[in-house]
């Protein structure tokens, strides 16, 4: 039985939004009210336009474009950005994207800080000439970290003072901007350019979307068309991310209170390290005892034993013997509460 297999036999989840089976995902869509909308061409009306609205008055921005794949959409920005990016070595660009920006492109990115968000003090040790700075918000494979706010107010002001365009990698903008606890808009403020995703934190389809000024916006629709983002049709995926703006956007603080709230929990377990101590967002890592292989199979057992599927997969982290499983708070929480998920976890470190 493959994972998916065992995922759908289970009841109940730790981490993320509530599974949502085809048909019933597919009625849901026909019932929004932007359903009624023409069918778009090309990504041109109808529903994409109304979600390309709306993520531009969410962010505060004057425009925005809609793809179908959030690494077309990076690569674009990149492209009409810069020639050459300095980029932070956990990001997802670099780590999720298979090094897409240089193998496709002829950058020559930079990669700044190591496992932390970079600061203003290692941007301005770069002696080579800057066209563009990526800041990946939050920073997923450090546990998603977000820099200190002041920190990025900072390094907006000198991108903005030394004429370099400043990009956010927001896939996850909607959580990072309930962490810190301040506006959409106040966030990104800040950049020049934002990518958002609308299948993460939203629960979508798929699909993103980047926002900033309206020639920055159109300059991308050559790249977006080189890079074969164009799909005749982009409805269901329109659709699915104004639902989910709706359904999830108003719930991130909660699903970040909930995530502090269960990290605190767990961190007087012995056997487990929680990374960061109070997490930056709705997510964050823990560090736990075994290999990769111990741990899928651990993680594997449990959910046959219990009907609860805890971790989507492990990696391996910078301690020995201490592999990394996330934990990401959705509406799946909904089903339990902080005590019984703490409680899960500790019965899956028990088992053989």
């Amino acid at each position: 039985m493959s994972d998916n297999q065992l995922q759908a036999r289970c009841a109940r989840r730790l981490s993320g939004h509530k599974p949502v089976d085809p048909a019933s995902a597919l009625k849901a869509l026909a019932e929004h009210p932007a359903a009624a909308e023409p069918a778009d061409l090309y990504g041109a009306g109808g529903a994409a336009a109304l979600v390309e609205k709306r993520t531009a008055e969410l962010l505060g921005k004057p425009a925005a474009m809609f793809f179908i794949k959030g690494m077309i959409a990076q690569m674009c920005v990149l492209r009409a950005a810069a020639d050459r990016a300095r980029i932070h070595p956990m990001s997802h660009i670099v780590l999720d994207e298979q090094d897409a920006a240089w193998r496709l492109h002829d950058f020559r990115p930079i990669r700044l800080g190591k496992y932390a968000p970079f600061t203003l003090a290692q941007l301005q040790a770069v002696t080579e000439s800057i066209a563009a700075v990526v800041v990946e918000l939050p920073l997923r494979r450090s546990g998603y970290l977000l820099p200190p706010l002041d920190e990025l107010r900072a390094i907006s002001a000198w991108a903005r003072k030394a004429g370099v365009h400043l990009h956010f990698d927001g896939a996850r903008l909607w959580e990072a901007a309930a962490g810190y606890g301040i506006g959409l808009d106040e966030l990104a403020a800040l950049a020049d350019s934002v990518y958002v995703s609308f299948y993460k934190g939203l629960g979508g389809l798929g699909g993103a979307a980047v926002a900033g000024d309206a020639a920055f916006i159109e300059s991308l629709a050559v790249w977006k068309t080189r890079h074969g983002g164009n799909l005749y049709r982009v409805f269901p995926y329109a659709i699915s991310a104004l639902a989910g703006i709706d359904a999830h956007l108003p719930r991130m603080p909660a699903y970040v209170g909930r995530a502090r709230a269960l990290a605190e929990t767990l961190a007087s377990e012995p056997r487990l390290i929680v990374t960061p101590h109070v997490p930056d967002a709705n997510a964050f890592h823990l560090l736990l005892p075994g290999s990769v292989e111990e741990l899928t199979r651990r993680n594997r057992a449990f959910a046959e034993q219990n009907g609860i599927w805890l971790f989507n997969g492990f990696l391996e982290s910078s301690v020995i013997g201490r592999p990394v499983g996330e934990v990401v708070i959705g509406d799946a929480s909904d089903d339990y509460d902080i005590a019984e998920a703490a409680g899960w976890i500790r019965d899956f470190l028990d088992l053989p």
